[in-house]
């Protein structure tokens, strides 16, 4: 599914998007649900799954929140809840896993308040090779509330990750508490000016301030952001599509 020009998707709870096979009949690189110039997704439930490789080659991603031009204008915005699970495409023979959520462009924004997001299962069976659970390059924004992460993460060219709540930061280990008591536990690699805020939350009280080592100095600590209504300019004409049935492509 591509959803673009302003476009607002929500998929309801018990609905089920998932991409073909990748190498059956055809190779494709594209995600089961791909948004971009300055469209809108609202995530309520349901699932959706990237592409399986039916041969050897990799794992395909669930879902990309792109900009699709240069203009912070265009970007892209997406708002996850509990209730939704969001899975990379497994791999075979030679293949890497694909990631679960991957977030591109400047301003393209993605707001997790809950769900799961779970990369999809590389060929080595070691997981070294497996998907990113989140994946934000090229000045993406992720902002992290809540949630349950299966795999690593990876944050790239001046793009952002942050994460709201009780967080410490030891080399590429996050870990801590969401404000609603769930734990995490995740390694999230940076590179090429990728960037990992530690965010304490007003209504939470941490026992430290967050930090990240090595040198143990807090990092930024500001009162929560307030979520995006949705990134659509006023005045732009929209069209709004609601998922709430069993989705998927046949080849």
């Amino acid at each position: 599914i591509v959803a673009t020009g302003y476009t607002t998707l929500i998929i309801e709870p018990n609905s089920n998007i998932e991409a073909p096979l990748n190498g059956y009949k055809l190779d494709t690189e594209w995600p089961a649900l791909r948004l971009s110039i300055g469209s809108t997704l609202n995530g309520n439930g349901g699932t959706v799954t990237g592409s399986h490789s039916a041969r050897d080659g990799h794992g395909g991603e669930a879902i990309e929140i792109y900009n699709g031009q240069s203009s912070p204008e265009t970007a892209s915005y997406a708002s996850f809840y509990d209730g939704i699970t969001v899975a990379g495409g497994d791999a075979r023979r030679s293949g890497a896993g694909g990631a679960a959520l991957h977030v591109h462009g400047f301003g393209t924004t993605a707001t997790i308040n809950g769900g799961v997001f779970r990369g999809g299962k590389g060929s080595s069976g070691d997981s070294s090779d497996d998907g990113s659970s989140i994946y934000a390059n090229f000045g993406g924004m992720v902002e992290v509330h809540s949630g349950t992460f299966e795999g690593d993460m990876e944050v790239g060219d001046s793009s952002t990750i942050a994460f709201y709540g009780c967080f410490m930061k030891n080399g590429d280990k996050v870990t801590g508490v969401f404000v609603d008591e769930t734990y995490l536990d995740v390694n999230v690699r940076t590179r090429d000016g990728g960037e990992v805020r530690l965010v304490s939350v007003a209504e939470q009280e941490c026992e430290t301030a967050p930090s990240s080592s090595p040198t143990n100095f807090p990092t930024i600590s500001m009162p929560p952001t307030v979520l995006r209504s949705g990134g659509i300019r006023m005045g732009a004409s929209c069209v709004y599509i609601i998922v709430s049935v069993l989705l998927s492509w046949c080849i």
